[in-house]
């Protein structure tokens, strides 16, 4: 891929860069804000101000910094970036990392940790034995829910707690948390601990005991995906004092987790950062994203798309119609026209779920000589001359191309009774809108109208232009 260019401060960036009082700091926006540049401009300054600092009051210790990002691949573009942005200095220890990773290693842990399939496995096999009427799914995500959300000793809290960002539906009264509770959720801890597992929750637990890092600066980039655990085994690291800064858009949050930060024993914001700006997005693609979330209920800590915070326009996004192999023509005669630059501009193809549908992908551009990389859980960033990169939704988290291309669009979801305000159902819409939002000059998406995913139900009229193929 191109190589990551540096980040500059906007004038509207500049105050949260050179903010430098100890304590905590929230800075939110929507997609496109400059959220991440900010906090990695953000790093560079308070990381240099903690080394004149140390030198001032005669601390022999090296200043420790750490950054935390969800997933694998943000994780790489981030020390990509920061390895130009932070000082050279043998007095500053610089660690990035996932919070699971991080979480790991300060624990100590060294054996295997559950994957999510090993995990839904075992919790699966539970909600069956229950007969608990509700979609498996949902009870997988909720048992993860409350199990991230409480500490082991007080998971009764569950019962009497309002389920704060979790849907309205499907509903879940007290009787129902309660068989939860006692049929899925109990039993999961205590076959773990029969058989002697440990998934990602025990090793944030475990961190939080673990010795003290006396971190200086902490940025945690994407904060809306963190649990209240990880977030408390964050807050256990810190030093007496510190700068620590939270990245966060809850409208972008597409995992069940839903971080509470004062109850996850974050002190009240010290200031509280708001991005208003779109620098990534054009007008146009801003207004598509727009649509896809109209009517999602948002908490303080949230953004939805603004059009009119967009600083640019161009073409309205392109929607085809078609066999996959049609779109899969289309989109190869589309990355070799004029339009797009592969010497310069990037391109990012998208799915939700990747799998098999990549092979097709890969069939197509290795045939057409055009390169590709691959960035799910990916740990570095490429600097291979590649242009184009394959991505799941989830791995794309945090990153931006020029031009977004998401065929296959099939996704099915409104056979719930609760249909569109099915907790299953808003975190797809936002995962989709974040998807969307990585686009900087062009976005494409495809479907087979005899497979046509729910989602296009949110494609708002005269937002995008449809192509029949």
């Amino acid at each position: 891929m191109q190589p990551l260019k540096n980040p500059r401060a906007t004038g509207e960036q500049l105050t949260i860069v050179t903010d430098d009082d100890p304590g905590a700091v929230l800075i939110r926006g929507s997609a496109g804000s400059g959220k991440t540049s900010t906090a990695l401009l953000r790093l560079s300054y308070l990381s240099s101000y903690w080394l004149r600092r140390h030198k001032r009051l005669g601390v022999s210790d090296p200043v420790q910094v750490l950054v935390l990002t969800f997933n694998r691949t943000l994780a790489g573009y981030v020390e990509q970036l920061a390895s130009t942005q932070v000082p050279k200095d043998e007095k500053l220890h610089l660690e990035i990392s996932t919070v699971a990773a991080w979480a790991k290693r300060v624990s100590g842990f060294s054996g295997n940790v559950l994957d999510n399939s090993e995990r839904d496995g075992i919790l699966r096999g539970l909600i069956r034995k229950s007969r608990i009427p509700l979609d498996e799914k949902f009870l997988i995500s909720e048992a993860d829910y409350l199990l991230g959300r409480f500490l082991p000793v007080d998971l009764d809290s569950y019962l009497t707690e309002e389920r704060t960002g979790r849907g309205v539906r499907p509903r879940v009264e007290s009787q129902m948390k309660r068989r939860i509770l006692e049929e899925i959720v109990r039993p999961y801890t205590a076959h773990k601990d029969q058989h002697t597992l440990f998934d990602w929750n025990d090793i944030a637990l475990a961190a939080m005991t673990a010795p003290r890092s006396n971190l200086q600066v902490v940025i945690a980039d994407e904060a809306q995906d963190f649990s209240n655990n990880q977030v408390r085994a964050i807050m256990s690291h810190l030093a007496p004092e510190y700068s620590l800064t939270f990245v966060t858009d809850t409208a972008q949050r597409i995992y069940p987790r839903h971080v509470n930060f004062s109850e996850a024993g974050v002190p009240r914001f010290r200031r509280s950062h708001h991005l208003k700006k779109n620098y990534r997005n054009t007008k146009e693609i801003a207004t598509f994203a727009q649509g896809v979330v109209t009517g999602l209920q948002i908490d303080e800590y949230g953004s939805l798309p603004d059009p009119a915070a967009a600083q640019r326009t161009g073409k309205k996004p392109t929607v085809l119609a078609g066999f996959f192999g049609s779109q899969m023509d289309w989109i190869v005669d589309f990355l070799t026209s004029p339009e797009v630059d592969l010497a310069t501009e990037s391109v990012g193809i998208l799915m939700v779920n990747g799998g098999g549908w990549f092979d097709e992908v890969r069939i197509r551009l290795t045939k057409a000589e055009l390169r590709y990389t691959e960035l799910q859980q990916r740990r570095t960033w490429p600097l291979g001359p590649e242009s184009i990169a394959l991505s799941t939704f989830h791995s794309a988290k945090g990153l931006e191309f020029d031009h977004i291309i998401i065929p296959g669009l099939r996704e099915k979801f409104l056979s719930s009774v609760d249909g569109v305000e099915h907790e299953s159902v808003l975190t797809l819409r936002r995962l989709f809108a974040m998807g969307v939002g990585r686009a900087r000059k062009t976005l494409t998406l495809g479907y087979k109208p005899q497979e046509a995913s729910d989602l296009l139900q949110f494609f708002q009229a005269g937002t995008y232009e449809e192509i029949k193929l």
